[in-house]
């Protein structure tokens, strides 16, 4: 007893001592987690601070080259300093000293030329002369900035936005003056001059109809008849489209210039016209540029900032996805706008063409499946021929009862009487209680092959009656859809005229 009492102490502490062993390689692999991500954490911190310190020293020796571009960075400022007060209504600040082949410096004297109303051509001729897309650019968003849209020249918005590349990719400064163009801020005909521009960019099949009518909604009709799927599918989407190019045109915030165009924002958005003034103005002089762009990385990468400096060349964006884009923007009614008249050469064939599907003429005749038969339905009545034969193949499934059926109910019949009467009344009265166990068997199969009997006719009957009825039904959407013939194709025509209107472009 005492070898058995110590053997079970021993293990109970062998147990315990195992379980502390493996609570303590758990604690162990939780502080070496711990400690290998805290030495990752300081490993990072660690380069991301090296990094830093090398952009800093990097750029302490860039801004000592910056010191030959002193008057470029004045000009600059100046630049900025002249838009600020012009937006405010402030007197102009003075000139600084000339910045010779610079485009900025006669492209902001033309700029306060023409704010004064008094254009001097020959600055915007040498500015022009010196850089011609990026002069277009700053005068084109400057004036639209400014309110002064009529000041905005066709053939500034032609070289500032030039021709989209082969796969329809646009840059922000294109970007930029689509949605100035869109918002307002030029004139009617250089809009037009971008419109045509991104119709040439664009993809012809890009859904565009679909995309379109997603926009828009309709009252739900009720349901018709297999044979007018098609017809009524094609009225309820030209309704739809109908729908949605009213809700873009009829937004009247669209018809007048965007308020929201200034230069003067704190914290224009990125692709705002404020914003791509100022990185037209920031990105400096050819001799400079590739400098500043640096600086504006390394910049970036001391304050823990993304490392890639903005130029007027990023990519905005395929041209579909952004139309794609504009027209589901609600908030948006002028870039939805344009989007529609971009849109609209590739549209309008959609749309004549789902008119000439929603025109067809209806059935004369539809049919109605029975599941054997086929009821042919006019506009008096269902063929009462084809329906008498549907009516009689579905009845024709149930009948009395077959042979095969009443085979197992006289089966236990038979042979309870046999063994009630032969073996009870000559052998022992237990067979006579087997016997009657038998005839109960057999009169409750005949009872249940009975009540299936009655239900298969009752199903039979509903199938009939629901028969009857689809073909009713049917004759009666046939009719109201026969006689409504003139109404819709009337309510198609007046859609269809009125889509051609708002989306044939006017000359």
């Amino acid at each position: 007893m005492s070898d058995w009492w110590t053997e079970r102490r021993q293990n109970q502490q062998l147990s315990d001592l195992q379980s502390e062993m493996s609570y303590a390689r758990s604690e162990a692999s939780s502080l070496r987690s711990q400690l290998s991500r805290i030495q990752g954490s300081l490993q990072s911190r660690v380069d991301s601070m090296s990094r830093a310190f090398d952009a800093f020293v990097e750029l302490s020796d860039l801004r000592q080259e910056t010191v030959a571009f002193i008057d470029a960075a004045e000009l600059r400022r100046y630049a900025t300093r002249v838009l600020s007060a012009m937006a405010a209504g402030a007197e102009l600040p003075a000139a600084g000293r000339p910045v010779p082949q610079y485009w900025l410096e006669p492209a902001v004297a033309a700029l306060v030329s023409l704010h004064a109303g008094t254009p001097d051509e020959e600055a915007v001729s040498t500015a022009i002369k010196l850089d011609e897309r990026r002069t277009s650019t700053f005068l084109a968003l400057a004036s639209a900035a400014l309110g002064q849209r009529h000041q905005v020249r066709n053939e500034w918005i032609d070289a500032a936005f030039g021709v989209p590349s082969d796969d329809g990719t646009l840059t922000r400064v294109q970007r930029v003056l689509w949605t100035t163009a869109a918002r307002g801020g030029f004139s009617a005909e250089s809009l037009d001059l971008v419109v045509r521009r991104l119709q040439a960019a664009m993809s012809p099949d890009g859904a565009w109809l679909s995309r379109l009518e997603s926009r828009g909604s309709t009252t739900a009709r009720p349901r018709g008849l297999k044979g007018t799927e098609k017809q009524d599918d094609a009225w309820m989407r030209l309704s739809r489209v109908r729908d949605a190019v009213d809700s873009i045109l009829g937004n009247t915030e669209a018809r007048e210039p965007d308020p929201n165009l200034t230069a003067d924002a704190t914290e224009p958005d990125k692709n705002s016209t404020a914003a791509l003034l100022r990185l037209l103005i920031s990105e400096g002089s050819e001799p400079e540029r590739q400098t500043l762009a640096r600086i504006a990385v390394l910049r970036s990468r001391v304050t823990g900032g993304a490392e890639s400096a903005e130029t007027l060349s990023d990519s905005a964006g395929k041209v579909d996805a952004l139309l794609a884009d504009d027209l589901a923007l609600a908030a948006e009614p002028h870039l939805a706008a344009t989007a529609l008249r971009v849109i609209s050469p590739s549209v309008l064939p959609a749309v004549e063409s789902l008119a000439h599907t929603a025109d067809q003429p209806g059935p004369s005749e539809v049919s109605v499946d029975s599941g054997t038969q086929t009821v042919t339905i006019r506009k008096d009545g269902p063929d009462q021929l084809q329906l008498a034969a549907a009516a009689a193949a579905i009845t024709s499934r149930v009948g009395g009862p077959t042979a095969r059926q009443l085979a197992a109910p006289i089966g236990f019949l038979g042979a309870g009487v046999l063994v009630a009467l032969g073996l009870g009344l000559l052998v022992h009265w237990f067979w006579i209680v087997v016997g009657l166990v038998l005839i109960g068997i057999g009169l409750n199969s005949y009872r249940n092959l009975r009540t299936n009997l009655a239900a298969d006719r009752a199903r039979a009957e509903s199938e009939v009656t629901n028969l009857n009825d689809r073909c009713t039904t049917a004759t009666t959407t046939l009719t109201t859809y026969l006689d409504n013939t003139p109404t819709r194709r009337q309510s198609i025509t007046t859609d269809l005229t009125h889509l051609r209107t708002q989306l044939t472009p006017t000359t």
